[in-house]
C-alpha cells in the first residue's frame, strides 16, 4: 500500500472518529437529561427535557427541548398553590431578572411578598377593588384594564377597610296588591223587635224605645242608657243616653245620634234590619268595643243588645329590617314598616330604630305604584327628600336616601298580586374590619375577605406567554428563561391568555416513567454501538500503523 493510499485511509479513520465520538457525547448527554427527568418525577411544576439527534457535516449533533405537556393537578389546602390551566407562565424575579415558571407552590413570607418556595418574588400588579357580592354583573367587573408597570405582590397581613356611613339603601321583593285594609264593624248580638196587632216584627230606626218587646218597663223622663267602650287605637269613651223628649230623645234614630256623638272622630252608628252597627271611620286594625247599659237609677228597664266584631278591622303590614352605619362604624339596626292605605296603589311606610338612636327627619312616607304594578315614586311626609339620624354617639348625623326603582344589580319594587316579599336589600356602608382570609379566583386575582364582610381584589397575578416555549431555557427550581428562540415573554392576565389558574392545586411532574426506561434502553443501545465502533476503529489504526514499519 502506497503512503498516499496509508494518509487517505487513516484521515477517514479519523473523520469516523470524529463523528462516533459525537455520538457518544450526545447519547451520554441524552442519558443525563432522562436522569433529570427521573430525578424530578415529583417535582412540581417540571416540565420533561428530550433530546433529538441531527446530523451535521457527518457530525451528530443533540438538540435538546422541553415540549410543555399541560400536567394534570393535585389538590392541596393551601388557597396560595397555584395551578396553571392553559400555556401561561407565573413571572417570578429573581435579582433583578425575570424568569417564568409553572410551579405554583407559592407562599406569603413575613414581609407580606407572595414567594416562590427558594424566596423569589411574585410578579404582579397591586389593586384595591371593592367587590360587591350581591352584583353579579358587569359593573361588578375589574377595572384593571390598565395594567401597568409589575411589581413584587405584597400583602399586609393587618391590612384593614375603613368605616363608611351609609348613604343610601335599597328596597326589592314585592307588596301583595291584593290586600287592602278593611274598616272594623261592631253590630248588635239581637235585632230590636215591636209589636205589631199580636205579631212580632223588627222595629225600624224611628220607633219609639218603649214600643220595643225588650223594653219590659216603660222608661220615663230621667232615665239613662250608658254607653261606654274604646275607640280604634284603644282609648276609652263614655256618655249617657238621657230619655225624654226634652232630653236626648225617645227613639232608636235618638238612640243612635247620641252613640255617634261619643265616638266622633272615630267610628259611626248605623241601623239595618233592627241591629245598631258601629263601623270604624278608618279602615285597619282597630280595638273599637260599644257597650249598652240600663243607669242604675232608672224606673224603666231596657233589654239593650251585646255587641260583637262582624268584620275585624285589618291593616296589612309588611316589615323589613337592615342594619346601617355611621362614621365611627357602628351598627344601627332600622325596621321599615310598610301599610297599605285606602287608595288605590298606594303603601305608607315608617322607620323605627332600636336603640338610642334618633329620627330627626324623612322618618316616614308613601311610595306609589302604577297601573301595571311598577314603580313610581317615594315622597317623604316632612318634605325632607332623605331620611336623617341622629345615631346619638357623637358620630355624624347620617342621611340616607331610600330607593325603590331598582339599580345596583337589584331589581325594583314593585306591587304585583303576588305574595309580599319586600325586602331591604342592600345598603352602602360598612364597619371597619381587618383581613381574615385570602383565596386566589380562576382570573389569578388575590382576593381578600376582611371580617366586616368586605371582599375586596387586593392584586393581581401577571401571567407570560411564548412565542415557542420548548425553546425556554431551564435555570433550576422549574424556572425558565427565554432564548433567541423561543421569543420575548408576552405579558397579560389569565383572561388575556385564554387560561384559568387553579387554586388549592398544583402542576404535577409530566414526566412519563416508562417513556423514560424506553428512552434510556435507546440511548444505552446508541452508546454501546458507539463504543464498539470506537474498538473497532482503533483496532484499524493500529493495523494502518503497522503497514508503515
Amino acid at each position: 500500500m502506497s503512503f498516499i493510499q496509508r494518509q487517505e485511509q487513516a484521515s477517514g479513520v479519523g473523520a469516523a472518529f470524529t463523528s462516533v465520538l459525537s455520538s457518544l457525547q450526545n447519547q451520554r448527554r441524552r442519558l443525563e437529561v432522562i436522569s433529570a427527568n427521573i430525578g424530578n418525577l415529583n417535582t412540581i411544576g417540571f416540565k420533561a427535557s428530550r433530546m433529538t439527534f441531527l446530523e451535521t457535516l457527518g457530525q451528530t449533533v443533540g438538540k435538546l427541548y422541553t415540549p410543555f405537556e399541560q400536567g394534570s393537578f393535585t389538590a392541596t389546602s393551601s388557597p396560595t398553590d397555584l395551578a396553571i390551566d392553559g400555556k401561561s407562565f407565573f413571572i417570578i424575579r429573581n435579582g433583578d431578572a425575570m424568569e417564568y415558571s409553572r410551579a405554583g407552590a407559592f407562599f406569603f413570607d413575613q414581609d407580606g411578598r407572595l414567594v416562590t418556595q427558594d424566596q423569589r418574588a411574585v410578579q404582579g400588579w397591586i389593586l384595591n377593588e371593592k367587590i360587591n357580592q350581591n352584583d353579579a354583573t358587569t359593573s361588578n367587573q375589574s377595572t384593571n384594564t390598565a395594567l401597568g408597570e409589575m411589581s413584587d405582590i405584597i400583602l399586609d397581613s393587618s391590612a384593614t377597610v375603613g368605616a363608611i356611613e351609609t348613604r343610601n339603601i335599597w328596597f326589592t321583593g314585592n307588596l301583595n296588591a291584593s290586600l287592602q285594609p278593611l274598616a272594623n264593624v261592631l253590630t248588635a248580638a239581637d235585632a230590636f223587635r215591636k209589636n205589631v196587632s199580636g205579631e212580632v216584627v223588627v222595629a225600624e230606626s224611628t220607633d219609639e224605645l218603649n214600643d220595643l218587646v225588650q223594653t219590659s218597663v216603660a222608661l220615663t223622663d230621667g232615665d239613662t242608657i250608658e254607653i261606654s267602650g274604646t275607640d280604634q287605637d284603644g282609648n276609652a269613651l263614655s256618655g249617657t243616653f238621657t230619655y225624654g223628649a226634652a232630653n236626648d230623645g225617645t227613639t232608636i234614630d235618638d238612640l243612635i245620634t247620641r252613640i255617634d256623638t261619643v265616638f266622633a272622630g272615630s267610628a259611626t252608628a248605623s241601623f239595618t234590619n233592627g241591629k245598631i252597627a258601629l263601623t270604624d271611620d278608618s279602615a285597619g286594625d282597630s280595638e273599637t268595643t260599644l257597650t249598652l247599659s240600663n243607669g242604675s237609677g232608672n224606673t224603666g228597664s231596657i233589654t239593650l243588645p251585646t255587641f260583637g266584631a262582624t268584620t275585624t278591622g285589618y291593616t296589612p303590614r309588611a316589615v323589613t329590617s337592615i342594619v346601617v352605619y355611621d362614621s365611627f362604624g357602628t351598627e344601627h339596626h332600622l325596621s321599615i314598616e310598610f301599610t297599605k292605605t285606602e287608595n288605590a296603589r298606594e303603601w305608607a311606610w315608617e322607620v323605627t330604630t332600636e336603640g338610642s338612636e334618633t329620627i330627626s327627619k324623612g322618618g316616614s312616607g308613601t311610595m306609589t305604584f302604577d297601573t301595571t304594578g311598577q314603580f313610581i315614586s317615594n315622597t317623604y311626609d316632612d318634605g325632607n327628600g332623605a331620611l336623617e339620624l341622629d345615631p346619638g354617639n357623637g358620630s355624624d348625623s347620617l342621611t340616607i336616601t331610600l330607593h325603590a326603582g331598582g339599580g345596583d344589580g337589584l331589581s325594583a319594587l314593585t306591587q304585583f298580586d303576588e305574595i309580599t316579599t319586600i325586602s331591604a336589600r342592600d345598603q352602602d356602608g360598612q364597619a371597619s374590619g381587618k383581613l381574615d382570609g385570602i383565596q386566589v379566583d380562576e382570573q389569578g386575582y388575590i382576593i381578600g375577605s376582611f371580617s366586616n364582610g368586605v371582599v375586596m381584589r387586593m392584586a393581581q397575578l401577571a401571567m407570560a406567554e411564548f412565542p415557542d416555549p420548548t425553546s425556554l431555557d431551564k435555570t433550576g427550581a422549574s424556572n425558565f428563561v427565554p432564548t433567541n428562540d423561543s421569543g420575548e415573554p408576552k405579558i397579560g392576565r389569565a383572561v388575556d391568555f385564554d387560561t384559568e389558574i387553579r387554586s388549592g392545586n398544583l402542576e404535577v411532574s409530566n414526566v412519563d416513567m416508562a417513556d423514560q426506561f424506553i428512552q434510556m434502553i435507546d440511548a444505552q443501545k446508541g452508546y454501546q454501538a458507539a463504543s464498539r465502533i470506537v474498538s473497532t476503529l482503533d483496532r484499524i489504526m493500529e493495523e494502518t500503523t503497522r503497514f508503515g514499519r
